[in-house]
């Protein structure tokens, strides 16, 4: 795994946990809860910055629990023996999804898949359902009650997540999304907000040591379960933490009051929105799209919504990633379903249009290309008249096919890392216009080895220039 997202992997929060929590189905009663009357001494100073750097104050302390290794592990790891029958159908299903649109090949198991993400690098988790702050501490991770520099730097990342659900309650926040992409975006706002604070607190208060030290845990080891994971999970769960910080950041340069309006009135509705925050003060927001039709005696085993992530990992395959990254930006909506036909076969269905019908057109045509690739079985593209279908069945898993990499992934990624980049290095330009306009025309190794990448982003300096 790259740095990034190595980086990024340590201050994930559990995101089963946080998706999920009995309490939460009722209505949400913050106050009625049996709180803490005072914060661990481990953690008070943190609780302390956190609050002073957010826009927002704690009610109540909240728990802290420290775990060693085996123990914390159990907690962020599902056994398998506790699947339902429903659970098992539904990796199997999402599986063979994979498999049919080009995504994944071989023998495909996403609950291993999922286990090995969810146990790779993770420090800390806030749950919503407990209330608690739980800690991964190895013996060297507290000494003389002090704890380590990236110990410390987790538990203020799971300390907005506390501070965040004791201001608006997360899981109602997010059961009340209206759809996969506003769940999505919401998630993204929620990682955002706690990095963002996370990044100012190691800026504020490490020493070079302390932040070497940090440096080192964050870039963590190679995990060799996890390179085994299909890259769109990957990408998937390591996305709010690429994009999260610099969603913030343009609500942050909106003034204050934009993050709380984020939270509350004005929520992001779309991937695409925090992707390229610009269009989300746009309000852009997705266009309608009718959910796929099944064929006659089939029997729909997974639905859901296409991403503009989704899209430019579909897309990788056939374009270089430049092209793949100019397409996903014209991102209208989408939507899949994955459906059991006959005794043991499966095929997807997949509706999906542009911002506009000539985006839709190009996207169409971008398709007809994308079913002509090695190892697809029976792909067909199809017309209507507002979007177009995409089909394909499950190859099986003798079939081996070319899989979207970490380096396609990095395009989109390094994007919003260099839109940040450019807002404060060029805050007389578009940082949107000029980093787009470089990832969609430089490969990332172009972008650190081809001599005209300075000359094109010094041509798009002056092109974009703000009116």
């Amino acid at each position: 795994m790259s740095s990034i997202v190595r980086r990024v992997a340590a201050a994930v929060v559990a995101l089963v946990v946080l998706g999920g929590g009995s309490w939460a189905m009722g209505e949400w009663q913050p106050f009625a809860y049996d709180w803490p009357n005072e914060w661990d001494p481990r953690v008070a100073d943190l609780a302390d910055y956190v609050e002073r750097h957010a826009e927002f104050e704690f009610e109540n302390p909240v728990r802290s629990r420290f775990l060693p290794d085996k123990e914390f592990e159990k907690l962020v790891t599902d056994d398998e023996e506790d699947l339902t029958e429903k659970d098992r159908d539904y990796y199997e299903a999402t599986g063979r999804l994979l498999r049919a649109l080009g995504l994944a090949d071989g023998e495909v198991d996403l609950f291993e898949d999922q286990n090995a993400l969810n146990a790779s690098g993770i420090l800390a988790y806030y749950s919503p359902e407990d209330r608690e702050i739980v800690i991964r501490t190895n013996p060297d991770d507290v000494v003389d009650g002090k704890l380590s520099p990236a110990i410390r730097a987790t538990v203020v990342h799971e300390l907005v997540h506390a501070l965040q659900d004791q201001r608006f309650g997360l899981v109602r926040m997010r059961q009340r999304a209206e759809d996969a992409g506003h769940d999505e975006a919401l998630t993204v706002l929620i990682e955002g907000h706690a990095l963002s604070i996370e990044s100012k607190y190691t800026s504020d208060n490490f020493s070079e040591e302390e932040q070497a030290q940090y440096d080192e845990v964050m870039e963590g080891e190679d995990d060799s379960a996890v390179k085994e994971v299909p890259e769109i999970l990957s990408a998937q769960q390591f996305s709010p933490y690429v994009f999260g910080p610099t969603f913030v950041e343009a609500l942050e340069r909106k003034g204050r009051g934009a993050l709380l309006d984020a939270f509350m009135k004005k929520q992001p509705k779309s991937l695409e929105q925090t992707i390229l925050p610009s269009k989300y003060f746009a309000k852009d927001v997705p266009e309608d799209i009718e959910e796929p039709k099944l064929p006659k005696n089939s029997d729909l085993a997974v639905s859901g919504q296409i991403s503009q992530l989704d899209l430019f990992l579909l897309l990788a395959r056939t374009w270089d990633a430049p092209e793949a990254l100019r397409l996903s930006d014209l991102w209208g909506n989408g939507s899949y379903a994955g459906f059991d036909l006959g005794d043991d076969d499966f095929c997807a269905v997949l509706n999906l249009r542009g911002e506009t019908d000539e985006a839709t057109e190009e996207l169409r045509e971008a398709f007809t290309e994308w079913a002509k690739l090695p190892g697809l079985r029976s792909p067909k593209v199809t017309g209507h008249d507002e979007y177009f279908s995409v089909e394909a069945c499950d190859p099986g898993p003798k079939v081996s096919i070319e899989l979207p990499t970490e380096v396609d992934t990095r395009q989109l990624f390094w994007r919003s890392g260099d839109i940040s980049y450019i807002w404060r290095s060029e805050p007389d330009s578009d940082a949107e216009c000029v980093a787009t306009g470089v990832y969609t025309e430089f490969t990332t190794e172009e972008l650190q080895t081809n001599e005209r990448v300075i000359g094109r982003y010094n041509e798009l300096i002056a092109d974009c220039r703000r009116d």
